[in-house]
């Protein structure tokens, strides 16, 4: 029953996201696959945070490639550190690699690593740590506030957050003016791989995100770019 329910659903967001994506080009958001959209709206000065990078850093080097940008590359998990370390050697200065998890507060967190996936967790009940053999360790937690000041920036064009479950707590503690700094927001949310999240909870925080004064856009009602009203 399992496998049936993710078959389809994954169906079910194919299908939105081809109903979706001409319309919101049209829109002039700029779709890369395999989730992300965002809005071009960068300048040679413009800098991005791609939290949760993993490995191949794949939104980072797009963002490298296509407009030159400098990008600041979030993610604790040690196995994808030799990688990471690689691309920070062939982008000197436009790829910077930190090797924090974001979550609401600063701090030491434990870190659960897949040894099967390509994706761990802070939080123990992500279906990668509860079905995959892991190994785990301690972490340094870096809040988005603290993440400013540590790179020493006060606005950021596009912030990516692929954070395994952990932006729920970080969105539902977050203060607006803690968001205002960032233009453009992409979250993948993950209530298909964590248990005690669901849609509601993802709606939930679509909808407080936008309270803030936000827009946001989606074409799979999974993975949601919020862009600043001007």
């Amino acid at each position: 029953m399992r496998c049936f329910q993710k078959v389809n659903s994954s169906v079910s967001r194919l299908f939105k996201k081809a109903c979706r994506l001409p319309k919101m080009r049209r829109e002039g958001l700029k779709y890369l696959a395999p989730n992300f959209i965002y809005f071009p709206r960068l300048t040679s000065d413009s800098v991005i945070i791609d939290a949760g990078c993993s490995y191949e850093a794949d939104f980072s080097m797009h963002m490298i490639n296509e407009y030159q940008l400098k990008v600041y590359a979030v993610d604790p998990t040690l196995k994808h550190r030799k990688a990471l370390r690689i691309l920070e050697e062939k982008h000197k200065g436009r790829f910077i690699h930190l090797p924090f998890a974001i979550t609401a507060e600063d701090g030491a967190l434990t870190f659960y690593e897949s040894k099967v996936n390509e994706s761990g967790s802070i939080l123990a009940d992500h279906i990668n740590v509860r079905m995959d053999e892991t190994t785990s360790y301690e972490v340094k937690a870096i809040s988005l506030k603290s993440l400013l000041n540590y790179i020493g920036v006060k606005q950021i064009d596009i912030l990516k957050l692929d954070i395994e479950g952990v932006e729920y707590d970080l969105v539902s503690r977050i203060s607006r003016e803690e968001l205002l700094p960032f233009k453009q927001i992409f979250i993948e949310f993950h209530h298909h791989a964590v248990t005690k999240f669901s849609e509601v909870d993802t709606k939930r925080i679509v909808e407080r995100v936008c309270g803030f004064g936000f827009k946001s856009f989606s074409v799979d009602d999974h993975n949601y770019l919020f862009s600043q009203v001007n």
